[in-house]
């Protein structure tokens, strides 16, 4: 976070810092082992180390669990930053803990601190990601929407990673998203 202020306060022009958060790796309880209260106290760790690196907003990204997004929601809260956060939605069109994209502007609705956006990130590729964000703008149009596609799948081919992805397709996908 120190680098990118650094970077952001000599832009010459106003420069919103993001830090980013994701999942604990650990599934909250009573599915997993892990409280609720520890998962805020983990998110607000980073939070608070996020802060004092000079980054202005907490980017909560690649979640799948509603009470997890939330835990992340009232860290941000407790240290004092807006923040934005993303789910990242498979090939059935829900989370790995079965979330909708058209349930996730909800998430956040009784949350004492109000998102300045949400969104989709990373999942199996931009087209995907579109039929998410789709979802998402039909449930709140009038919210900040976060469109955040990955290149496709990574595939091992010979020594090397490849993406089914390519830049000509990224650029479509861009245009798409801002309609």
């Amino acid at each position: 976070a120190e680098l990118a202020r650094d970077v952001a306060d000599a832009a010459g022009r106003p420069v919103i810092v993001a830090g980013s958060v994701g999942p604990t790796g650990e599934l909250l309880q009573p599915l997993g082992a892990m409280s609720y209260d520890d998962a805020v106290a983990a998110f607000a760790e980073q939070a608070e180390g996020l802060k004092a690196g000079g980054a202005d907003l907490f980017w909560i990204e690649t979640m799948s669990a509603p009470d997890e997004i939330r835990a992340a929601i009232e860290a941000a809260g407790k240290v004092g930053m807006d923040y934005v956060y993303t789910a990242s939605f498979d090939t059935a069109g829900r989370t790995m803990m079965g979330l909708m994209p058209g349930d996730l502007p909800a998430v956040a609705h009784d949350c004492a601190h109000h998102a300045s956006g949400f969104g989709a990130n990373c999942g199996v590729g931009a087209s995907d990601l579109l039929v998410s964000i789709l979802a998402m703008t039909e449930k709140d149009p009038q919210s900040v929407v976060v469109a955040k596609a990955n290149c496709g799948i990574p595939v091992f081919k010979g020594a090397k990673v490849e993406y089914s992805g390519t830049p000509e397709l990224m650029a479509q996908y861009a245009h798409l998203a801002i309609d």
